[in-house]
């Protein structure tokens, strides 16, 4: 495995104050002597350069994006559920009105409703696969 600069600037707080482990005290000791220049940086008291993070600062709309993104992904993820309830709940109305003991009523308003809800099931539940196989 190479040893870069990073690894032994990341290595020298725990170097610096002593707790680092032999093999890790021999690590950056090794890599110190190959590296005049480093060495010299960090025994200097000039490491607060190299170890001082750098701040990135994110564009003024960034936050007003994000939200905008999540709001998309939100509403795009739960309208096949919503359509599947929506009919669902209308198919069980129908069926619940066209109940009666006359027998000349029909059943279809309420086989259109089920079919209708039974195809945003099927695409709200292909979404859920789809997601579920993602995550893994």
């Amino acid at each position: 495995m190479k040893i870069t600069r990073d690894v032994v600037v990341d290595l020298w707080p725990v170097y610096g104050s002593g707790e680092a482990s032999a093999d890790t005290r021999a690590l950056v000791e090794g890599y110190l002597a190959q590296d005049p220049e480093l060495a010299r940086l960090l025994r200097e008291g000039e490491h607060a350069k190299i170890l001082e993070p750098v701040a990135l600062a994110p564009a003024p709309d960034h936050e007003m994006k994000a939200f905008a993104r999540a709001k998309r992904a939100l509403v795009a993820k739960n309208w096949p559920l919503f359509l599947a309830m929506m009919f669902s709940c209308l198919a069980f109305g129908r069926i619940v009105s066209d109940t009666s003991w006359d027998p000349d009523k029909s059943a279809w308003g309420f086989a259109v409703m089920a079919a209708i809800a039974a195809v945003f099931w099927v695409i709200f539940l292909v979404q859920l696969a789809r997601v579920l196989a993602a995550r893994t």
